[in-house]
């Protein structure tokens, strides 16, 4: 059995925790969850522990909301774009950050995965 999980899209989530969400540029929040904030590591990271402490679980079905891939203009990728010498207030900038950080996410999912369970397939769609 392959445990299932939906990345980004969480209304419940994204009230409780606006500081999480993504950004538009006049800096309202969307409902969607940036991949940058605290979201991954409060939230992704210890479902994907307790997934793979499963035995019967086998792999990780993630799901990416299109949503996750938009340029967003919370702080923390704010921050990132800033740190990485690059302008903030570039469209074109803040469209490959958020490519960019979408298979940044990828590959720490599968890094993490593999660490927390040697040898699990991940796939995502």
């Amino acid at each position: 059995m392959k445990a299932h999980c939906r990345i980004s899209d969480n209304t419940a989530l994204a009230a409780q925790h606006p500081d999480w969400c993504q950004r538009d540029r006049d800096g309202r929040p969307r409902p969607a969850l940036c991949l940058n904030s605290p979201y991954v590591a409060k939230v992704i990271w210890p479902w994907m522990t307790r997934a793979l402490a499963d035995p019967a679980c086998d792999g990780l079905d993630i799901e990416i909301s299109s949503a996750a891939s938009a340029p967003c203009w919370c702080g923390a990728c704010t921050q990132h774009i800033r740190d990485g010498g690059q302008k903030t207030d570039d469209e074109q900038v803040r469209s490959q950050f958020a490519a960019g950080s979408a298979q940044r996410f990828k590959e720490e999912t599968k890094s993490y995965a593999e660490a927390v369970r040697p040898g699990t397939k991940v796939t995502f769609r």
